[in-house]
């Protein structure tokens, strides 16, 4: 053995006889295990392994485990720490060679039975398993999480709390699986998940091993020499704990439990059980890695998992997990991932100054630890500080050039900042997206397969009143066999099994509320006296649902739905975007509450037709959102409708939430301090029929009817239509129909669309910004409208020399109220500059970094003299905004995101743009809100244009079209220094063309414009409530594919021609 050892150590000079120690007969089993310990752990060593390592591995395996996996080695005590070190290097060894061998698995899995067997049991047929070893670290936690004892068997109860301490694991082994049948959650039919805290977790292993006092039985039985020495007990506490740690990788890796045996593997979901190995590693051997691994661990779980404290107070499993993070900082304050992890925790808890403090502390130690560099750069990115993020975000960069999450943060700073991005950053931002988005959709749980295939198809009669049709049961048979049946599954075939088991779950749940309505109402629309409610009545369950908490909370793209406006995605890229956020609020909202899916009482038939409307909003503020839909509320017809306002975010103490909270003709709840269940439950009571959030609310403009896949199949011939008839139900296809999954990149939208006449976007500057009343008191004469124009014309030239005292009169003002963020549409803008001389371009200092990086820009492509006609501003009020609007002869809009509140104020103040419709964003709803007020205008035609060729040229042409004249006014009078009136002549400016004159038909036209008739948007958005609410009686939601159900169109009966002369 001696010579082999030092052979091993010198491979550069010869090399030891593989074959002939493979070959050999073990000889004396303490000799074999003694030699192999050796062997394998210079093997380990060594900088490269020789060829005939993996031989001698399954050789060595040969010897110690049979063929069924079960370990047959016989050792003595003086013996066990030998075993373990060569199955626990063996299992290094493989993984060193190949990680997905399986056989790597059972030797850490043999290794944990090595130490956990008294000695006495080694010539025994009832050996410990690692099976037995799990469930009884089950037991143990379940009873530390003040589990009813009555869900423990009881004679396991009895153990756990005799006087006479036994080990927990022989009571286990001989309860067998009718012990882990006993543990089983009935609702979900899976080993639960255990929420331990820090302070229990301490108690694991001595209440697995308690007549040995916490050390293993094996390392107990040693003589009294080794039991004394505290050193050789902590490492083997410390490499068993390595061990346990080595396995939970390896079940979450793989996302299986396929390596474990028996019933545990069907009760067993992966997460579950490498939680339980993290607290018993951390019971034996506490580390403040293994502390940020299990907090790690436990946000990941859903917003249902709920522990409760020593003081009886419910706690989140996120909350759990900050305890593990600082429990771990008391051991290590200077642990990188654990700063960097509960700084992030800290964050989305809302604590950003406190998340900042811990970020900062992490980079002071580890200056470059590219997760803090990246987590500080989100934060303040998350707060409006871009510029202030770029640098960590290029730091982390610089540190870990392959960390793909900083680009995405990047891209989206430096856009915001209106830096110029790279492209290759951009590019990489969403390549990151789309390899998140492709990751995502491959959870295959293994969850429905739990549940018989007649069990899932009896759902869906039972939600389908009962019923199928043939054709129907054959689609949902097919649907179910690609998760229950792997033979039925194409090969390569990638399944979002949870994404799928959510949309079920939700299909599931309305249909089982109309349901409820119509057994209990009829379907009728309305009523003619009061009904009563079923609110107080046992709401139902749905079937299965319980299944829900095996499922972790589906994750996040880097890049945010309100985000994808800012890159440019494809169709398919920004709906699975916005799919997988759906997913996830889902996911919350299904498991925040208990674990079994309740259907909510539906409301009482309207009582005369008048139909309980809710508006849930965090902008019931000073917002851009409120500025718009101030008047709206009021405006709702009190006979046909009953209004309610719930806001979720505490009063600012504006004008704007004083006057919604002094309102009579609506309700208004502040519920910004309630819970999410007492928010739900008032919704309930309350009895609202239509929520704002229940529908696209868009128009034909900014949303393409072909992009909504319902649209879709209403257009489709008659005979594919009835083809697919069974497909285009609402959202439960696996990559088809309306999955919006499915790989077609020409749809986006899923909802079901109310089509507004004219737009969607409702303005309220008719109620709220009236300077010119006179506009709107009286009837319009020639005279009269000459008049209000001549003042406008004069009130125009004084803003215009207040804001650029400096300017020439017939210098065109081109401007630009939004934020620059692709640099496409800047060098439009800097050619337009390039084509009208005797004009400057006007843009805000939004942000105030934006300034010096767009004039580098300009500089750099179009010379110093375009640069030098480049204006900014600071942002102004609302109010003052408004009025300066004026001052600009043509607005140019951004061809990638608008803001269309600025744009409803540009031509609010009658000044002209240049809306986009352009092709290439036909699918980006945010590019087409220009377009879409626009037209409501009347005078569409004029502004929008579809292309960028075309964007060009029409600005150079409305700009040049002004022609400016001198002429004499003697008209004008003044007043002397005595007071009396003196004539006197000046010298004015007219001018002329084709842009002054579309703004006097905007000025003049904007108090008949149907972009600005709130009154006339409300009566028609009413409308559509009242098909929205017909279509949920009668079903016909729950139906697309006739011309009439796939969306909801609103007719304007008051549509006619506007003039404007």
């Amino acid at each position: 053995m001696s010579e082999l050892t030092d052979r091993l150590q010198s491979f550069s000079i010869d090399a030891p006889n593989w074959d002939l120690l493979v070959s050999s007969p073990p000889g004396s089993r303490r000799l074999f295990i003694l030699v192999q310990d050796n062997v394998l752990h210079t093997l380990l060593a060594a900088p490269s392994l020789p060829a005939k390592t993996l031989d001698i591995c399954r050789y060595t395996c040969s010897q110690l485990i049979s063929a069924d996996g079960q370990l047959t080695a016989v050792v003595n005590s003086r013996s066990v720490h030998r075993l373990f070190n060569v199955l626990v290097n063996i299992g290094n060894l493989m993984h060193r060679i190949d990680s997905t061998i399986p056989a790597t698995v059972e030797c850490y899995m043999h290794a944990i039975e090595v130490v956990v067997q008294p000695p006495q049991n080694h010539n025994l047929d009832g050996k410990l398993t690692f099976q037995d070893f799990i469930i009884a670290a089950w037991v143990t936690s379940l009873t530390l999480s003040f589990v009813r004892e009555s869900h423990v068997p009881p004679y396991i109860a009895q153990a756990l709390g005799s006087a006479s301490p036994i080990d927990v694991l022989s009571p286990v082994h001989n309860a067998g699986d009718d012990l882990i049948r006993a543990l089983v959650d009935p609702p979900t039919g899976i080993l639960p998940n255990v929420i331990l805290f820090p302070d229990q977790v301490h108690y694991i292993a001595a209440l697995l091993f308690p007549s040995h006092k916490g050390p293993f039985p094996a390392v107990h039985s040693l003589d009294g020499a080794h039991v004394r020495n505290e050193r050789y007990t902590q490492e083997t506490k410390m490499a068993t704990a390595s061990v346990l740690l080595s396995l939970a990788r390896r079940f979450q890796s793989s996302q299986s439990t396929k390596f474990l045996n028996g019933l545990v593997n069907t009760f067993c979901t992966a997460d579950a059980l490498v939680l339980i190995l993290h607290y018993v590693a951390v019971s034996l051997f506490p580390n403040a890695s293994t502390f940020n691994d299990i907090g790690v661990i436990l946000c990941g779980l859903g917003a249902g998992q709920i522990a409760t404290n020593s003081m009886r107070q419910p706690m989140t499993s996120r909350e759990v997990a900050r305890l593990y993070y600082e429990r771990g900082l008391q051991m290590d304050p200077s642990h990188p991932h654990l700063l960097s992890n509960l700084g992030s925790l800290l964050k989305d808890a809302g604590y950003t100054n406190h998340a900042i403090e811990v970020f900062n502390h992490a980079l002071m130690v580890h200056p470059e630890l590219d997760i803090a560099l990246v987590n500080m750069a989100n934060t303040l990115k998350d707060t409006g500080q871009c510029a202030e993020a770029v640098s960590y975000y290029l730091r982390a960069i610089s540190v870990n050039p392959s960390f793909s999450d900083a680009y995405c943060g990047l891209s989206h700073s430096m856009n915001a900042g209106s830096d110029h991005p790279l492209d290759v950053w951009m590019q990489r931002a969403i390549g990151v997206c789309e390899r998140q988005l492709s990751d995502a959709h491959c959870q295959e749980i293994n969850l429905l397969c739990t549940r018989p295939l007649d069990e899932w198809l009896a759902l869906v009669r039972t939600v389908c009143s009962g019923r199928l049709l043939p054709s129907e049961e054959k689609e949902w048979k097919n649907r179910f066999r690609l998760f229950v049946d792997e033979f039925h599954r194409p090969p390569d075939c990638q399944l979002d099994e949870a994404g799928f088991f959510l949309r079920l779950m939700e299909w599931c749940q309305t249909r089982m509320q109309r349901s409820w309505y119509v057994k209990t109402y009829g379907k009728i629309f309305r009523c003619s006296r009061p009904q009563p409610s079923v609110y107080n009545d046992a709401q139902p369950v749905v079937p299965n649902s319980t299944l829900l908490s095996s499922i972790k909370c589906p994750k996040l793209p880097f890049i945010l739905p309100f985000h994808t406006f800012t890159l440019p995605l494809t169709a398919r890229a920004i709906r699975l975007i916005a799919h997988r956020n759906a997913l996830n609020t889902t996911f919350t909202a299904m498991t925040h509450v208990g674990k079994n899916l309740v259907v909510r009482p539906p409301p009482p038939p309207p009582l005369d037709g008048r139909l309980r409307v809710g508006y849930i909003s965090s902008d019931f503020s000073d917002h851009p959102l409120t500025h718009l839909m101030k008047s709206v509320f009021s405006m709702h017809n009190p006979r046909r409708f009953e209004v309610f306002l719930y806001a979720t975010s505490p009063s600012d103490g504006s004008a704007h939430r004083r006057h919604y909270e002094s309102q009579i003709n609506f309700r208004f709840v502040d519920v910004s301090t309630w819970s999410i269940s007492a928010i739900v439950d008032r919704i309930l009571q309350d009895h609202i029929h239509i929520r704002w959030c229940d529908y696209l609310v868009c128009d034909t403009i900014a949303c393409p009817p072909d992009l909504f896949v319902h649209a879709r199949v209403c257009t489709q011939p008659e005979g594919a239509r009835r083809a697919k008839e069974i497909s285009a139900d609402s959202g439960v296809q696996v990559n088809e129909g309306n999955d919006p999954a499915s790989l077609a990149e020409d749809w986006i939208y899923t909802e079901c669309p109310i089509f507004m006449p004219h737009t969607y976007f409702v303005a309220d500057h008719k109620q709220s910004y009236r300077q010119d009343q006179e506009i709107f008191d009286s009837a319009d004469t020639s005279g009269k409208a000459s008049r209000l124009w001549a003042d406008e014309l004069h009130r125009r030239d004084e803003l215009r020399r207040s804001v650029f005292p400096d300017l020439p009169r017939d210098v065109v003002i081109f401007a630009n109220f939004n934020q620059v963020r692709r640099f496409i549409i800047f060098w439009t803008w800097l050619r337009i500059l390039s084509r009208v001389p005797r004009s400057i371009l006007w843009l805000l200092r939004f942000p105030d970094a934006g300034e010096p990086n767009l004039l580098r820009t300009a500089t750099a492509w179009a010379g110093n003299e375009v640069a030098s006609r480049i204006r900014f501003t600071n942002v102004a009020p609302k109010e003052q905004h408004i009025s300066r609007c004026r001052a600009a002869d043509l607005v140019l809009d951004t061809a990638e995101v608008c803001r269309p509140s600025s744009t409803n104020t540009v031509l609010w103040s009658g000044t002209p743009l240049i809306a986009c419709a352009w092709p290439s964003h036909r699918h980006k709803m945010s590019s087409r809100v220009a377009a879409s007020v626009a037209y409501a205008t009347g005078l569409g035609k004029h502004m929008v244009v579809h292309s960028r060729e075309e964007y060009e040229e029409r600005a150079v042409m409305l700009g040049s079209s002004l022609k400016f004249i001198m002429a004499q006014d003697t008209a004008n009078r003044r007043t002397s220094h005595d007071g009396r009136k003196e004539r006197h002549e000046a010298i004015t400016h007219h001018c002329t063309g084709e842009l002054l004159d579309l703004r006097r038909r905007l000025f003049l036209g904007r108090g008949t414009m149907p972009l600005f008739d709130t009154g006339r948007w409300v009566r028609n958005l009413e409308k559509g409530y009242d098909a929205a609410w017909k279509r949920w009686v009668d079903g016909t939601q729950f139906r697309p594919g006739s011309e009439e159900d796939g969306f909801i169109a609103v007719r304007d009966e008051d549509d006619i021609c506007i003039p404007f002369s």
